[in-house]
C-alpha cells in the first residue's frame, strides 16, 4: 500500500480474489489507525466544526428512490446542524498554528461528545480560538 498500489493489482499478484484484498486492506488501514495516537497540539489551536453532505456515494438505488439526479448533481442536506444518520456528518477540526491537524467524525456538535476529544488532543495551557469564544485549556 505504501507503493500505491491499487486493491486489483494487489488482488492480481497475489492471486486472489478483489473483494478479499479489499477487506484485507481495509481491516489493516483500521488497525494502524486505531494503533496511532492522536497528536497533542499545543500553544494556540483553533477548533471548528464542519458538515459534510455524503449522501448515496455508490449507491443510485437509493438516489432514484429519494427522487435525486444522480451523481453529477449537488447534493444538498437540510438547513441546520446534521447528524450522520441525516447524511450530513460533523467533523470537527483542531489545527495547531503552524503545526498538526486533528480531525474527527462526530455523531454530534454536544458538548459532552467534543469534550473528551479536545482533553486527549490538546495539551493543557493551551489557547484555543473557536467561533464562540477563546478557551483556555
Amino acid at each position: 500500500m505504501s507503493l500505491n498500489l491499487s486493491n486489483l493489482q494487489i488482488a492480481h499478484e497475489l492471486d486472489v480474489n478483489e473483494d478479499d484484498v479489499q477487506q484485507m486492506t481495509t481491516q489493516l488501514r483500521e488497525g494502524i489507525n486505531d494503533k496511532k495516537s492522536p497528536p497533542k497540539l499545543e500553544c494556540s489551536v483553533e477548533s471548528d466544526e464542519i458538515y459534510i453532505v455524503a449522501g448515496h456515494k455508490g449507491n443510485p438505488e437509493d438516489v432514484r428512490d429519494k427522487g435525486g439526479k444522480g451523481r453529477r448533481s449537488r447534493l444538498k442536506g437540510a438547513r441546520g446542524r446534521g447528524t450522520p444518520a441525516k447524511e450530513k456528518s460533523p467533523i470537527l477540526g483542531l489545527i495547531q498554528r503552524g503545526g498538526d491537524i486533528a480531525l474527527k467524525m462526530l455523531e454530534n456538535v454536544k458538548q459532552k461528545t467534543i469534550e473528551p476529544i479536545i482533553q486527549t488532543t490538546i495539551a493543557p495551557d493551551t489557547l484555543i480560538y473557536t467561533d464562540e469564544y477563546d478557551i483556555s485549556q
